[in-house]
C-alpha cells in the first residue's frame, strides 16, 4: 500500500581525503573512466572516440599526471575503496583573459553513489588550499555547458562563468562541443 507521502533515505558519507601517490594510479585509472562514462556516454556515438577518451582517464594516464611537476592529485576514499578524485595543475593559465598566478582543475570526478555527500568540496577545499599555499590567485575549470548539475554545483562553490569555449573531442551529432570556463578567485 502506498502512501502520498515520500520519504528520503539519508546517507551518512565517511570518506577521507588524501593526496594521491604513484600507488593510486590503478584507482584513479577506475574512478576516472567510470564517473566519465556515468555523466558523459550519451554524448558519444563514436565508439573509437570515446574509447580513446576515457582511455584518457585510465591507470598510465593517471600515472603520467601524478608524475608531472605541477600537478597535485587528491583522491576520495571510502572504507578504502576509491570514490572520487580531483586532479590540478599548478602554474596554468586560464584560456579566456590568459591570467597569470593561476591553477587549473581539469578534472574532478565521483562515482555516481558518492556524489551529493560533500566529497566533491572536500576535494576542491583542499586543492584550493594547496593553490594558496603555492601562491595561486585563483583556480579555474571547464565544463561541458549542458552539464548543468556540474554547473550549478562549481556555482555554489563559488566559481563565476568568464567565457566559453569548444570542447576538441567528437562528440554525438547535435550534441553541444560548447563549454564554460569557470574561475574562482582565492584571494
Amino acid at each position: 500500500v502506498a502512501s502520498g507521502r515520500l520519504t528520503r533515505k539519508v546517507v551518512r558519507m565517511d570518506f577521507v581525503i588524501s593526496r594521491a601517490t604513484a600507488a593510486d594510479a590503478a584507482d584513479l585509472g577506475i574512478i576516472g573512466p567510470a564517473a566519465y562514462a556515468a555523466a558523459y556516454h550519451d554524448d558519444w556515438d563514436d565508439a573509437v572516440g570515446f574509447f580513446h577518451q576515457v582511455q584518457s582517464f585510465g591507470p598510465e594516464a593517471m600515472a603520467v599526471t601524478l608524475a608531472r611537476a605541477d600537478a597535485r592529485v587528491w583522491i576520495a576514499r571510502q572504507d578504502s575503496a576509491g570514490v572520487g578524485f580531483l586532479t590540478m595543475f599548478v602554474g596554468s593559465l586560464e584560456p579566456i583573459n590568459q591570467r597569470p598566478n593561476g591553477a587549473e582543475i581539469p578534472r574532478i570526478y565521483l562515482l555516481p553513489g558518492a556524489r551529493r555527500g560533500g566529497i566533491g568540496k572536500k576535494l576542491l577545499e583542499a586543492a584550493e588550499a594547496q593553490a594558496r599555499s603555492e601562491g595561486c590567485d585563483y583556480v579555474w575549470l571547464d565544463v561541458m555547458e549542458h552539464a548543468e548539475w556540474a554547473r550549478a554545483a562549481y556555482e555554489r562553490w563559488g566559481f563565476a562563468d568568464i567565457g566559453g569555449k569548444t570542447f576538441s573531442g567528437g562528440l554525438r551529432p547535435g550534441r553541444s562541443r560548447a563549454m564554460r570556463v569557470m574561475v574562482k578567485e582565492l584571494k
